[in-house]
């Protein structure tokens, strides 16, 4: 069998707080933290099927890599299947075990299989999480961007503009998505309630987890800046109490 790159999708993702939970929990905890996350893992992986690849996907340690082999011409519409993939696995990750992800995203030439990953993509993903992504979000690299016609480049959901050079997702941006359309109802119906409750859990968990980690600046920062993101959508979707909105 010949060994050469193909090029792939490739999203390498961080487990955070994933040493601090190896070193607090037992054995068994730890492998049920794993484990669901490879649920959500294969629930994306079947998803993604839809663009006519499988996806391959490699865990060791706290990282995770999936990937999937995509023509050029098929880049935007392959990613935009992986970010919505990737968008609900940050959501129920989060909301369903308080575990955050933190990644990058990038198109490029990638050996995955089996015996191994390696290649320019996953190094490109891989230096974006490790060095830029900074608090629990995935950015972009330009070998994606570039495929994107404005905004609505992708079609099931909108990324975001973090305005520091960078785009890319988050924990938030299914509920943002949904939030912005049932906002018209004045979130009445039943899937705007929902999402509702889902934004003030993520607050809850955020503040939680602020809690936790004060004393450790370098862990305390990143979720300092996730609060400030889904603080920010509180506000924009009027769910701060009155006299805190006043502060801003």
């Amino acid at each position: 069998m010949s060994h050469t790159y193909q090029n792939r999708l490739c999203l390498f993702l961080d487990i955070l707080g994933f040493s601090a939970l190896v070193k607090g929990e037992n054995c068994d905890a730890v492998h049920q933290v794993i484990r669901k996350i490879k649920r959500e893992l294969k629930s994306s992986k079947d998803y993604m099927e839809k663009i006519g690849s499988s996806p391959i996907a490699t865990t060791f340690s706290d990282c995770i890599v999936l990937s999937i082999e995509v023509k050029n011409e098929d880049v935007a519409e392959a990613s935009n299947i992986l970010v919505t993939a990737t968008v609900k696995m940050l959501q129920d990750t989060y909301l369903n075990q308080a575990i955050a992800l933190r990644g990058g995203m990038a198109y490029g030439k990638l050996y995955h299989r089996a015996d191994g990953v390696f290649g320019p993509a996953m190094i490109k993903a891989y230096e974006l999480e490790s060095q830029y992504a900074d608090w629990p979000r995935v950015i972009f690299d330009r070998s994606i961007v570039e495929h994107f016609t404005g905004e609505n480049g992708l079609l099931s959901i909108g990324f975001t503009n973090y305005g520091d050079g960078f785009f890319g997702v988050d924990c938030s941006n299914r509920i943002e998505d949904v939030l912005n359309t049932e906002s018209i109802y004045l979130f009445q119906r039943g899937e705007g309630r929902e999402n509702l409750e889902k934004l003030h859990k993520m607050s809850r968990i955020t503040l939680s987890k602020l809690e936790e980690h004060y004393g450790n600046p370098k862990v305390y920062s990143k979720y300092l800046k996730l609060n400030a993101r889904i603080r920010s959508l509180l506000k924009r979707f009027n769910q701060l109490p009155a006299f805190i909105d006043d502060l801003d």
